[in-house]
């Protein structure tokens, strides 16, 4: 039986001589009388796993008329076909794992481990041009998944393991989710932005794995397997992987960020995997070991090998490390408070200038009743080359600011959370040059006035308000608090103006300096920052434009 003529995965369309040589098949049959134009059963039934057939197999069948479209053995026949064209080698392969499986099992083995490598194929180039950080971490799993042949044990395991992969047969992201992380990949966003929306795209597949019951279908299965050994490392493996993951749910819902979700996830398999799991290590070890030095894998085209396998392993241990970062990120956003939702407000500016919240312009009042409901870019000069060296440092020793120079406009967004005791948790993140940037700090109220606190750095900066001739808003910073010591008068030389644009349109523009102390000083700002906000589904501004400033 030709090599060619081998099944490799339900539905999969790679173009190969013998797809090509079913379709003329399928045309020919289509062109005679024997057989209804465009049979879409018949045809289904070519392409489909279960039904490729060796290309002389295929061509007598077809032909000899001894089977019709409508024949109840059609499927049936194709099916014992298909089964017929594994190798012994593979059945030998099964039969080490199932001592005691049927000749039914050890095929059914044989042909989910065949579609487990494919899957790992297509994984493995997939994030080679879409890598990211906990990219490395899913490649791990894979291969050891692979390695270990636990697709082939458990029909349960495998279809678990198929729904959280990321992209289908054809190599394409099989979800929204997913086709949003391959955009931000081929977009060349910061690594911590492929990292959310891999965290986003995977949880909901782990969501959705559950809710149709794969995950209650293997336990349920495992629990009649308790007693046999290779049973008991596909549920170690499931309670390291799935079985970590508490609080997926509550970061679905915006309660906690994904990143802290995740972080939990890698805590905990990290501890169940030194205190209960040397068994699955063992057997992992043992596994690539195996394949690095006596390979025993049938070489079908198309198909990961066992030896590539092994060092998929190898290569994402050695680099798995770099999701220590991610788990950093997720611990620090613990206590962020939950996401906020477009509709949610803030009264800030009511409760600030009181009656003179009339003279403002309603874009700006509901810029900032939650500026996170709005889109956002931005531009960033500085005076001087000692200006942008002291940006660098600050932004190196603080986590936040950034000191990327130029007229262009960076992309980015704003982000913005409640606090449990209701305040505004306000992030504001920049892409420059595929490096995250960020401002964090939170707006809160007291006595009246504004106060924009960096609780991470126990900063607390009092904020001036007042209104502008065009209806916006200037923020100036008053007296600067180091975990309740009052600092030299840094803060007075931090400001911010807000101005509606000067058309109907609903976008504002945020001007920031830093380094002009008092209002009469006509010395140029250290450094300049401009941000361009418009409501999120508005079309983007065709390009940055400076205000008109009142003179």
């Amino acid at each position: 039986m030709s090599d060619r003529a081998v099944a490799v995965h339900p539905g999969h369309q790679r173009r190969t001589r013998f797809g090509t040589h079913v379709e003329s098949t399928v045309s020919q049959m289509n062109s005679t009388t024997a057989l209804p134009l465009g049979d879409a059963r018949l045809e289904a039934l070519l392409r489909s796993e279960a039904s490729l057939l060796a290309d002389a197999q295929l061509e007598a069948l077809l032909h000899s008329g001894e089977l019709h479209p409508g024949d109840s053995q059609l499927e049936a026949l194709l099916q014992v076909h298909a089964q017929a064209r594994l190798h012994p080698e593979e059945l030998d392969e099964a039969r080490t794992a199932l001592p005691h499986a049927s000749l039914g099992a050890l095929r059914n083995f044989a042909l989910r481990h065949r579609a487990c490598r494919l899957s790992l194929g297509l994984l493995s180039d997939f994030y080679r041009s879409h890598p990211c950080r906990m990219a490395r971490v899913h490649v791990l799993a894979a291969s050891a998944v692979t390695l270990g042949r636990f697709w082939g044990v458990s029909e349960p395991f495998a279809r678990l393991g198929a729904a959280v992969m990321p992209v289908d047969e054809r190599g394409l992201p099989r979800t929204p989710e997913w086709a949003s992380y391959a955009r931000a990949c081929e977009e060349h966003l910061p690594l911590e932005v492929r990292d959310e929306r891999w965290i986003e795209a995977h949880m909901r597949d782990v969501a959705r794995a559950r809710d149709v019951g794969h995950e209650a279908a293997f336990l349920e299965e495992a629990r009649a397997h308790g007693h046999e050994p290779l049973w008991r490392l596909l549920v170690q493996h499931v309670e390291m992987t799935l079985g970590a993951r508490l609080f997926d749910q509550p970061a679905l819902a915006g309660a906690v960020s994904g990143e802290t979700a995740i972080a939990h996830g890698l805590a905990l398999s990290l501890s169940r995997m030194v205190s209960a799991s040397w068994s699955l290590l063992r057997h992992y070890a043992f596994s690539t070991l195996r394949a690095l030095c006596l390979p025993r894998w049938r070489h079908v085209p198309g198909l990961v090998d066992e030896r590539r396998t092994a060092w998929l392993l190898l290569a994402s241990f050695v680099t798995a490390w770099t999701a220590a970062s991610v788990y950093r990120r997720g611990v620090k956003a613990v206590h962020r408070g939950q996401r906020a939702r477009p509709s949610d407000v803030w009264p800030l500016l009511a409760a600030v200038l009181g009656p003179d919240l009339g003279r403002v312009d309603p874009r700006v009042i509901r810029f900032y009743a939650n500026p996170g409901a709005w889109s956002a870019r931005a531009s960033v000069t500085f005076s001087s080359c000692t200006a942008r060296l002291f940006a660098w440092v600050a932004t190196r020793l603080s986590g936040q600011g950034l000191s990327e120079h130029g007229t262009r406009a960076f992309p980015g967004r704003f982000l913005t959370f409640r606090r449990a005791d209701g305040s505004m948790h306000f992030v504001r993140e920049l892409y420059c040059d595929g490096v995250l940037r960020r401002f964090d700090s939170d707006f809160v109220l007291r006595d009246g006035r504004l106060h924009e606190v960096f609780v991470e750095h126990g900063l607390d900066l009092e904020l001036d308000v007042s209104v502008l001739e065009d209806g916006g808003i200037r923020l100036r910073g008053q007296t600067l608090r180091w975990r309740g010591l009052v600092l030299p008068p840094f803060g007075r030389g931090v400001e911010f103006r807000i101005h509606p644009a000067s058309d109907a349109t609903e976008r504002v523009d945020i001007i920031g300096t830093f380094g002009v102390e008092g209002p009469a000083s006509r010395r140029a700002p250290l450094a300049r920052i401009h941000y361009e906000a418009w409501r999120q589904g508005d079309a983007v501004p065709p390009g940055t434009r400076e205000p008109q400033l009142p003179a």
